[in-house]
């Protein structure tokens, strides 16, 4: 039986087939995967969003893994490696729906375990890292995980951290895992970005009373209250407020009626 479905968007056929190649060398091979690539190389046909629900209704494998052409699974963790995470957080009985090698957690502080063209350093802390967002290069998806991304958003940003919120209300769980390979490309916010974002904002305001969540590594404030994007948008009060949150949770907050996070201060 195949246990993972590695599905890519690629517009770049070569950096696909050499991303290809780099998992299988590393254990992940045809008779243990299938692989499935949704070719935008002469017009953008798939986008995340969408392919999402194309994913989830085709796969009959337990685990999906969505990444991006421009990865190389390269730094000695493969197969074995990510099917022992995968097992030691089902035995502890965690109710997870998406993996990945970079968010951010509820301490708003960035964790990674990636090499990728600025250097980051390196999460010196525990995995697997609650988290609430998830950078887009390599998502693991737990198949039986009953989530979706938001109605009206489409495009190539952002679903990241949609899709962990909209797990996150279904009482999933999401991490960063000790999994480490390279990203060839260190991200672009052009302006498909910022509208897709204002989008974003516009959907989940209405969620949340008072929160702060993590959008492609730019933290931005959420809330149903008008009058407190005022206050709470402001460049110096975001960083007083995050700065204060380490440590501490910066506030327990609500998607609908569901509490999704208890405050720990």
């Amino acid at each position: 039986m195949r246990v993972f479905h590695i599905c890519t968007i690629a517009n770049k056929l070569d950096m696909y087939k050499n991303m290809k190649e780099s998992f299988i060398k590393a254990g992940f091979t045809e008779d243990k995967c299938r692989y499935s690539l949704f070719d935008n190389s002469k017009t953008n046909i798939y986008e995340p969003y969408s392919v999402l629900k194309i994913i989830q209704s085709d796969t009959i494998e337990p685990y999906i893994i969505l990444c991006h052409q421009d990865i190389l699974i390269n730094q000695g963790d493969g197969f074995e490696k990510l099917l022992n995470i995968i097992k030691e957080l089902e035995a502890k009985k965690s109710n997870w729906a998406i993996l990945g090698n970079a968010g951010m957690n509820y301490n708003y502080e960035l964790v990674y375990k990636i090499a990728e063209p600025h250097n980051l350093k390196l999460w010196d802390g525990e995995y697997p890292q609650s988290v609430h967002y998830l950078d887009e290069n390599f998502l693991v998806i737990n198949n039986s995980a009953n989530f979706s991304g938001s109605n009206g958003l489409s495009g190539f940003h952002v679903y990241g951290t949609d899709f962990c919120l909209n797990a996150i209300l279904q009482g999933y769980s999401c991490y960063v895992i000790d999994f480490f390979l390279t990203h060839l490309s260190a991200g672009n916010r052009d302006q498909s970005f910022w509208n897709i974002k204002s989008k974003f904002q516009t959907i989940w305001n209405n969620k949340f009373d008072f929160c702060y969540v993590t959008v492609n590594g730019m933290v931005v404030f959420l809330s149903k209250h008008n009058w407190l994007h005022f206050i709470f948008t402001k460049y110096k009060m975001k960083l007083f407020l995050l700065s204060f949150s380490l440590g501490r949770r910066l506030m327990s907050y609500q998607i609908a009626n569901h509490k999704i996070y208890q405050d720990n201060s």
